[in-house]
């Protein structure tokens, strides 16, 4: 289990990012952003935020990637998609990609985008891509005996339709309290954070993030990553409330061959946390999927 070195900073971490260019949603295509003109890096954001969680990333697109970070159906500037599956959203992902005209791309998703882009390895074998990874993601998020390494507790179905019942009644009383998960225990977003979580949370339609917080607990993507035939790759916070430090070695194991790095001292969203640290591994992590 690798952490991130410092030594695997550069001068591009440090360099003034590129900011983002913004594309609204189109048809069947989802809105985006995206900066630099490198190899695609495909960031998949998770529920209930959108790609602006991805702006410490854009330093990326001064280490030689192509930074596209689209927004899900219900959320941002796809806030008016239909999609309210995860097949649905990795299709969105997939018109994206073919949209346009990429090559050799290493999608990346987090918690909720995870599940997309595994998603998008299972079922859209014609979209090329180079490496999938995840970011503090389990494979299924519900619990039982031969799999105690979902959500922390014993999460089951009864519990995920409670849980969209909740959303669809008053996502806004809920938003609060999401966001503060997101960090890590014992810590809490500064106020600018907050303010920036709050945003992407209103610009989230509560009906499709019900639909989908239910989809979520269907899956399972434990025989997609054993038979995964390209590289894989996990990121972790080592201080995540959402899941356990079990959950990395359980996941990992299932395709003992794939990259894993913890983050220290983040937690459920360490590309937000701390994105130096983060950007640093994820490079690195990429760099040794090329090599596989």
């Amino acid at each position: 289990m690798d952490a991130p070195d410092s030594a695997c900073d550069s001068p591009a971490d440090s360099a003034p990012a590129p900011p983002f260019a913004t594309h609204p949603a189109h048809g069947t295509l989802p809105g985006w952003r995206e900066a630099g003109d490198g190899r695609p890096l495909l960031l998949l954001h998770g529920w209930s935020v959108n790609g602006e969680a991805f702006d410490g990333q854009r330093a990326l697109a001064r280490a030689g990637f192509r930074v596209i970070a689209p927004d899900h159906a219900g959320h941002g500037l796809s806030r008016h998609g239909t999609g309210t599956t995860i097949a649905a959203l990795a299709r969105d992902a997939a018109a994206l990609v073919s949209h346009l005209g990429l090559a050799d791309v290493v999608v990346v998703g987090w918690s909720m985008g995870a599940m997309v882009a595994w998603t998008l390895l299972r079922d859209h074998p014609g979209c090329p891509l180079a490496a999938v990874g995840s970011i503090d993601m389990t494979p299924r998020l519900v619990t039982d005996p031969q799999w105690p390494h979902g959500l922390r507790g014993h999460y089951d179905m009864t519990q995920a339709r409670q849980m969209a019942a909740r959303i669809r009644a008053d996502w806004p009383r809920l938003a609060p309290s999401v966001a503060l998960g997101l960090w890590a225990a014992g810590r809490r977003p500064d106020g600018a954070a907050m303010q920036r979580l709050a945003r992407m949370a209103q610009r989230c339609e509560a009906a499709t993030l019900a639909s989908l917080w239910e989809d979520m607990a269907r899956q399972d993507f434990r025989d997609t990553l054993r038979a995964a035939r390209l590289p894989l790759f996990h990121l972790y916070g080592a201080a995540s409330r959402l899941y356990a430090p079990a959950v990395a070695i359980a996941t990992r194991a299932l395709r003992p061959d794939a990259g894993l790095s913890v983050v220290a001292g983040a937690g459920h969203s360490p590309h937000m946390e701390q994105p130096q640290a983060f950007n640093a591994a994820l490079r690195a992590l990429v760099a040794q999927a090329s090599t596989r």
